[in-house]
């Protein structure tokens, strides 16, 4: 009867709290006295026999019903126990919808939970897992890096203090996590700590799988131009297969090796190959595919490798002995990143006409058709120092000189260095090679002048790398302003079409009135040209020494020209680098754009198109415009395996390079299932393991005494219960009949 009054059983540990807010708590206080206080005055003016007990039934009646309106409740936490949960873990990465005898591995997955729920009669729970445990079944089969012992970890912190009828696995044993690199190792596997017996259903079978893959394509961060390098391949298939390893680059065959996989299904090859480019060259591997192969994808594995330079290889000639070809030799040679060949003092055609015998001649006879046609690709940079091609060159002149022109607009580096064999004095004008210079020649009247003078950086040169002497422009202009006079310059009648001044001459004008350039610079082609039409640059080497500083800026400033001159792929005026050489599928690339001037100044504000191009030959626009910095950033997603290459056009400026996108799925790369493996986890199973065959069905393993606490919560309301009207109407009804029988209203 009381809990039907109260509307609930009431509990021992019941807490009492009240709904009403402490405000309208004391209001109502504060109303009822007031309306109590009103009643009694105006009562007690007369007198009456049963006022007394009038007002207690009044004041008892407002005590109920402000207790009700206070809403008090009551709530108790108690628990119950039950059976313990019986938990399934769904493996739902990408190697369960690997097909076998046209059907996914996935598919049997249903059927099995099917069993299981007949055969147990407590609670099921399924969850999903790759890399993170998933609440529910899984809707599709595509995780990535499936993680078993993270899986289990979590189950256990989930089900804290709980203990589990059971656990049943259904897995190809494919993991990537903790367990699986254990595996891999050869060291003891080892499960968390469960709270129930793990039973494991296999899924897969190694008999009906043929799968061949290219796991990796390993090359090192980079390589070295022109020199060998290994690009280390390793494979997985069935055991004992034999097939072809294919090596190319730009659609072009290579190379091919036999590889016959082992008794685990593990094979290896080696290719050796040597670039003879710098920047980022493309390479691919595949392997054929067998009509048996159920996953194709993972047979080609494109990668790219940045090559650099360890060495670059100088050629320097001289058509007679100076301070500057001594200073300059001696610095080239110094340089553990040069090799170098030189000639100099070098025996002419005209000496075979002298009447000299050979043995009468301590100079060897210089190589010039050798050199200028066979060996002239294999240098990076030639320099023609003081050097008169007339000379050396009995026969074939032109031919040699075109060579050297040809050689520059493929990619080759040229300078042309002053003195009294050099530029007009040399006779280079109306020559191929006065079709590259960034100087116009053919002077009229004198062709060198003997007066000392200081050259100046120009204002459109200050920026370029070449000039560079110090941390910043301003130090570096400073610098140039202190360096030694020069004894003498070349003429020339000014820039030639593309060429940029980085030095002039302060007070020498050309017949169109600008200042002569000094050191200026130019690229042809895929090349790159320097011109300094003077033969003291010795001299800054002495200049700094006076002031007890070494001969940094000398050797700076040939550093730097060596460095632009060898024209690297992230040293030009237009620049595009991806963020990755191998990028992964369906994930964000940032593809950088940096645009400079021929002074090699940040350009704010240029607009650039391009495309990246993809292995199917679609080209996707990209574009954008540089920040203050000259930079600007494109994001690409790649979406084909392969590789891409990237093109940026900024005015008649054009910038190349690749790089590959594959579809590394860690998932996909070994399809074979772990039937061992999970017996060995069965084995050590902490509170009992099974491992269930692919093909075949058994009852998991069950703990009938594994109980749970079920929590649950009594909340009675008792402002709502039926006693408080009931005992507001005894007391206001018996204070109401003593009222009107004592004359009241």
């Amino acid at each position: 009867m009381m809990s039907f009054l109260i509307g609930g059983a009431l509990t021992e540990d019941a807490q009492l709290s009240f709904g009403a807010s402490q405000t309208a708590i004391i209001l109502g206080i504060i109303a009822l006295i007031v309306a109590l206080s009103g009643l009694y005055w105006t009562r007690r003016q007369t007198a009456h026999q049963y006022l007394k007990l009038e007002m207690v039934l009044w004041l008892s009646a407002a005590l109920v019903l402000g207790v009700a309106l206070t809403q008090p409740t009551l709530t108790s936490d108690s628990g119950r126990l039950d059976k313990g949960r019986f938990v399934v873990l769904i493996d739902k990465s990408a190697s369960m919808g690997a097909i076998e005898d046209g059907q996914a591995r996935s598919d049997r997955i249903p059927e099995i939970l099917k069993q299981i729920r007949t055969d147990l009669s407590t609670d099921i729970e399924v969850f999903g897992f790759d890399s993170q445990l998933h609440v529910g079944m899984p809707a599709s089969y595509t995780g990535m890096d499936s993680d078993l012992g993270g899986a289990l970890t979590q189950l256990n912190d989930r089900y804290l203090g709980q203990q589990l009828a059971g656990i049943a696995v259904i897995t190809d044993g494919i993991d990537r996590g903790a367990l699986g690199q254990q595996l891999e190792m050869g060291a003891e596997v080892q499960l968390p700590q469960l709270s129930g017996p793990i039973t494991f259903y296999g899924v897969g079978s190694v008999e009906s799988l043929f799968d061949v893959s290219v796991v990796n394509v390993s090359a090192g961060n980079f390589a070295f131009q022109r020199m060998d390098f290994e690009l280390d391949v390793q494979l997985k298939g069935p055991p004992n297969y034999e097939t072809n390893v294919i090596l190319s680059s730009n659609g072009r065959e290579l190379e091919s090796q036999p590889v016959r996989f082992n008794e685990t299904g593990e094979g290896r090859v080696q290719f050796i190959q040597r670039p003879l480019e710098v920047g980022r060259l493309a390479w691919e591997v595949n392997v054929p595919v067998d009509p048996r192969d159920m996953a194709p994808a993972n047979n080609v594995y494109p990668v790219v490798v940045k090559v650099v330079r360890e060495t670059t290889r100088v050629l320097q000639v001289c058509g007679a002995p100076s301070y500057d070809q001594k200073f300059l030799r001696l610095f080239l040679k110094q340089d553990p990143s040069v090799e170098l060949v030189s000639f100099f003092i070098l025996r002419t055609y005209d000496d075979f006409g002298a009447g000299w015998d050979s043995d009468e001649l301590s100079l060897i006879e210089f190589p010039y058709r050798t050199l200028f046609s066979r060996d002239l690709k294999t240098f990076d940079l030639v320099m023609l120092q003081n050097f008169d091609y007339k000379s050396f060159f009995q026969r074939d002149s032109m031919e040699l000189l075109s060579n050297i022109k040809e050689y520059v607009l493929d990619g080759g580096a040229l300078i042309m260095l002053g003195g009294d064999r050099s530029f007009d004095l040399g006779e280079y004008n109306n020559t191929p090679i006065a079709d590259i210079l960034p100087v116009q020649l053919g002077v009229a009247g004198e062709l060198s002048s003997a007066l000392p003078f200081q050259p100046q950086l120009t204002v459109s040169g200050a920026q370029h790398p070449i000039v560079q002497l110090s941390s910043s422009p301003e130090r570096s202009r400073d610098v140039w302003s202190r360096l030694s006079e020069m004894d003498g310059f070349n003429k020339n009648n000014g820039l030639a079409e593309g060429g940029a001044a980085l030095l002039q001459h302060p007070t020498a004008r050309t017949d169109n009135g600008q200042p002569v350039p000094i050191l200026a610079v130019k690229e042809a082609g895929k090349g790159r040209i320097m011109s300094l039409g003077v033969d003291s640059s010795w001299r800054w080497s002495f200049s700094e020494a006076v002031e007890g500083e070494g001969n940094l800026a000398y050797l700076r400033f040939w550093k730097n020209a060596l460095r632009w001159l060898q024209a690297d792929p992230e040293d030009l005026q237009v620049v595009v680098t991806p963020e990755r050489e191998n990028a992964l599928l369906n994930q964000e690339l940032g593809i950088e754009v940096w645009v400079r001037d021929t002074s090699y100044s940040a350009v704010a504000g240029a607009s650039f198109d391009g495309f990246v191009e993809t292995p199917s030959g679609e080209r996707i626009p990209i574009s954008g415009t540089t920040g203050d910095a000259g930079e600007s950033q494109v994001v690409f997603t790649p979406t084909e395996q392969g590789t891409h290459r990237i093109q940026v056009y900024y005015g008649e400026q054009t910038a190349k390079t690749v790089f590959a996108a594959t579809a590394r799925e860690p998932e996909l790369l070994e399809l074979q299932s772990k039937a061992t493996w999970l017996k060995q986890l069965a084995q050590r199973a902490p509170k009992g393991g099974l491992f269930v065959e692919e093909g075949r069905y058994q009852s998991p393993l069950i703990d009938t005494t594994a109980q749970r606490e079920i929590p649950e919560r009594t909340i009675i309301q008792l402002g709502a219960a039926p006693l408080w009207p009931l005992l507001f109407g005894v007391f206001a009804g018996a204070g109401w009949i003593l009222r009107r029988r004592d004359g009241g209203r």
